[in-house]
C-alpha cells in the first residue's frame, strides 16, 4: 500500500498537467458511469494528497477520491502516447488537452460533495497529516492519548488517528523514537510522544524529498535475523494489528 509520501509525490505530478485544466472524466467503475454527462466541461481545481487519499476537487465543487490501496497506480501519458496497461483496468480516466492521467487498479473510486466526504466515517474522518501545511501536532496527541489502550504500533496505524503511516514508516520512527511497538499508548511519557512526532514529521518529509533512496534510512523494516543496527541487539518480527512489525529486543523499551 502506499504510504502517504508516495500518495504526495502522486498528487504533484497530477497536480502538475491537471490543475487548472478543463478535461473529460471517464470511470472505469460501473455504477460512476451514470454521473460522467453531468461533469462534462468542468475543469480540475485541485488535486491534493491527505494520508493515503487523493482528493481531485472538479469546478463544480465536488471531489473525486481515489484510494490505491495494495493494488492501484497512476500514469500519465502525453496526448496519442500508447498505454503500456490495458484499458480495462483503468479505474479513472482523466483527459485533458495534452494529457491522460489514468488510475489503474484503485480499488476506491468515489463521487463525492463535501458535505458527504466530511459525514463519511472512513473517508472523511482522517487524523492529521504530516506533509500538510495543516498538520496539528495537538490534534494528532489529542487523538492518540483518546486510545490510552492500544499499544502505540496499532495507534500509528489507525488512520483517523494520524493518516499517512504505513507500515515501513511505524516501524522505522518507532526505532528512531526507541519506542518499542508493544508499549502502550497511556505508558508514553510527554518526551516519548515528542520523539515519535518529530520522527514522524522528519521521516515523511525524508522519503518525499528522497523519494527512491529509502534504502539509506530504512534500518529495521524486515530486519529480522540480522543486528539491530544500532545496539547490535536482536532485532525481532511479530504480527501486530495484522501487519509484520520489527523492532529492536533490546534498544527499544
Amino acid at each position: 500500500m502506499a504510504e502517504g509520501p508516495l500518495v504526495h509525490y502522486n498528487a504533484r505530478q497530477l497536480r502538475r498537467v491537471l490543475k487548472g485544466k478543463r478535461v473529460r472524466i471517464e470511470f472505469g467503475v460501473r455504477k460512476l458511469k451514470r454521473f460522467e454527462s453531468s461533469l462534462r466541461n468542468l475543469r480540475i481545481n485541485d488535486v491534493e494528497a491527505y494520508g493515503k487519499q487523493f482528493r481531485i476537487r472538479l469546478s463544480d465543487e465536488r471531489i473525486i477520491l481515489v484510494h490505491l490501496m495494495m493494488w492501484g497506480y497512476w500514469r500519465i501519458y502525453r496526448k496519442a502516447e500508447t498505454w503500456d496497461r490495458p484499458r480495462e483496468r483503468a479505474r479513472l480516466i482523466l483527459t485533458t488537452g495534452s494529457h491522460a492521467a489514468v488510475a489503474f487498479s484503485a480499488p476506491v473510486v468515489r463521487l463525492l460533495t463535501q458535505e458527504d466526504l466530511d459525514r463519511h466515517p472512513t473517508w472523511g474522518n482522517l487524523g492529521p497529516d504530516p506533509l500538510r501545511s495543516d498538520f496539528s501536532r495537538r490534534e494528532f496527541l489529542r487523538r492518540l492519548d483518546a486510545r490510552p489502550s492500544y499499544t502505540i504500533g496499532e495507534a500509528f496505524l489507525d488512520q483517523t488517528i494520524v493518516s499517512g503511516v504505513g507500515n515501513i514508516l511505524r516501524i522505522e520512527v518507532m526505532f528512531r523514537a526507541k519506542i518499542h511497538p508493544r508499549r502502550k499508548v497511556a505508558r508514553l511519557s510527554r518526551n516519548d510522544k515528542r520523539r515519535l512526532t518529530d520522527w514522524t514529521l522528519r521521516l515523511m518529509k525524508k522519503w518525499l524529498e528522497e523519494r527512491g533512496r529509502e534504502d539509506e534510512w530504512i534500518r529495521v523494516y524486515r530486519g529480522k535475523s540480522r543486528p539491530c543496527p544500532r545496539c547490535g541487539g536482536r532485532v525481532e518480527s511479530f504480527r501486530q494489528a495484522g501487519r509484520i512489525t520489527y523492532a529492536c529486543h533490546d534498544c527499544q523499551i
